[in-house]
């Protein structure tokens, strides 16, 4: 609608009605024509915003395992997409929203199953349709849905057309697909061909080193079993009983030497703590002088005392004191040797 075209044909008469009517035989647009200049225009301000840098493109997954698709029910887009995928790699899981793809509220639908798709946990998703004239994909040209793909937090892939098609949806989606099969493609990088590959090299190499380990392990045990390394066994054997018993011997002789030791500490702490005993100098003829139950140490001076006790080792006597003499030095020496 809208577009300016150039008619060639031949002016006829419809005579039931009485009009006029071209018999087209052919028709050309003339110039660009309003669609091209309005998708232009919306291209330009959509790249000056920044809808269309690189550096905001989200990587695709390499193994997408929950994909997400949006397109006609009934167009071929579908089916191509679903065969594809089931071919390649049959473990992915395709979530499938029917969408309106051209006329009016289309491009209402396409943002709506954008915005649907992100409440799920789909990996990645398609958007697209197959060919069509410039008007029959314009729901994919407009702002609306540029919106939606440039808001949207899950990687999409724009497969909109035929290869020559180019679109505002492919210049915003984080990559473009020449057509719905190839948006397929993109989102299975790896195949169930390539996994069955992968596993078949893995059961391989696992075989191999498997084969290679017992090889290994077989030529040890052979090893093993040669004379000549059940003698050098036994000897290995003999040395250690040997070394065995020189430890218990040294482990013995450590431990005699370790009691005794113990035992003479003890001795000597025994001896020590004899000599500390307050009473042990009864035993050998001294006495105790006490006053009261409490002893009278070398510091007092007997004038203190009327009456004191005289304690040995096997009697006690009670003494008056009737005259204290201080003894020097040179005294006191002489009754030491008289003793």
């Amino acid at each position: 609608d809208g577009m300016k075209v150039v008619v060639t044909g031949s002016l006829t008469l419809y005579p039931p009605r009485g009009q006029y009517q071209i018999e087209i035989i052919s028709i050309s647009p003339l110039g660009q024509g309003d669609l091209y200049l309005a998708y232009e225009a919306l291209k330009k301000k959509l790249e000056e915003k920044g809808y269309f840098a690189p550096e905001r493109k989200k990587p695709i997954p390499d193994k997408a395992m929950k994909i997400g698709v949006s397109t006609s029910p009934t167009g071929a887009a579908v089916r191509d997409i679903i065969s594809t995928i089931e071919r390649r790699f049959p473990l992915a899981t395709v979530y499938f929203r029917p969408t309106l793809v051209q006329g009016e509220g289309s491009a209402e639908d396409i943002t709506s199953a954008i915005l649907d798709f992100q409440k799920t946990n789909v990996d990645v998703i398609i958007i697209g349709r197959g060919g069509g004239s410039l008007e029959d994909l314009w729901s994919y040209n407009t702002e609306l849905v540029a919106d939606a793909i440039y808001n949207s937090s899950i990687p999409i892939i724009s497969a909109v057309g035929h290869e020559t098609d180019f679109t505002i949806a492919d210049f915003a989606a984080d990559m473009r697909a020449a057509t719905p099969t190839a948006a397929a493609e993109l989102v299975t990088p790896v195949t169930i061909s390539d996994i069955e590959d992968i596993i078949d090299s893995s059961e391989d190499f696992m075989m191999s080193e498997i084969i290679e380990s017992i090889r290994d392990y077989r030529e040890r045990i052979k090893e093993l079993s040669a004379p000549s390394v059940l003698r050098r066994l036994s000897e290995r054997i003999k040395i250690n009983m040997q070394l065995i018993d020189d430890y218990e011997t040294r482990t013995a002789q450590g431990m005699k030497r370790l009691f005794v030791n113990m035992s003479q500490k003890i001795q000597s702490l025994e001896s020590h703590c004899k000599s500390l005993y307050p009473l042990s100098p009864l035993d050998k003829g001294f006495a105790i002088l006490e006053s009261e139950g409490k002893i009278i140490t070398r510091d007092e001076t007997l004038g203190n005392y009327i009456m004191v006790d005289i304690v040995r080792s096997k009697e006690k006597a009670s003494a008056t004191i009737n005259k204290v003499i201080p003894l020097d030095k040179k005294l006191k020496s002489e009754i030491l040797l008289n003793k």
